[in-house]
């Protein structure tokens, strides 16, 4: 591949905001990445800051040992309605299996969400 400005040099590595073949004269380091100009230095540097906000936001890379919020909502759900299934129970009445079969619902969404979530290693 051949430099997109020095057609007689070759390239020695890509653009990483417009995807140019950049030459070793025509490449700007900026530390996480080439880029052939000024204009794409600065591109190259939002880029960058926006990986690094998606990273956050997905908790991408962090070792929490909390599930994500969105499973604990689930798991509280379960708890709620398996509860209210179960509580007339001791008052000597019959089981609410709606509110049972309700609870298990929310409990098997939970835990494959929480089994899908620990797959892809993000925690949101």
């Amino acid at each position: 591949m051949q430099c997109y400005q020095h057609q007689d040099r070759a390239a020695v590595g890509v653009c990483k905001a417009c995807q140019k073949a950049v030459c070793s004269s025509c490449g700007k380091d900026t530390g996480r990445g080439l880029a052939c100009s000024d204009a794409c230095v600065n591109e190259v540097k939002d880029i960058n800051e926006i990986i690094d906000r998606s990273k956050q936001i997905y908790s991408i890379g962090s070792k929490s040992k909390l599930p994500a919020t969105g499973i604990l909502l689930y798991a509280f759900f379960a708890l709620a309605f398996m509860g209210f299934g179960l509580f007339p129970l001791s008052q000597g009445k019959s089981v609410e299996w709606y509110m049972l079969v309700m609870g298990a619902g929310f409990l098997v969404i939970g835990i494959m969400g929480y089994v899908r979530t620990r797959k892809l290693r993000i925690n949101c």
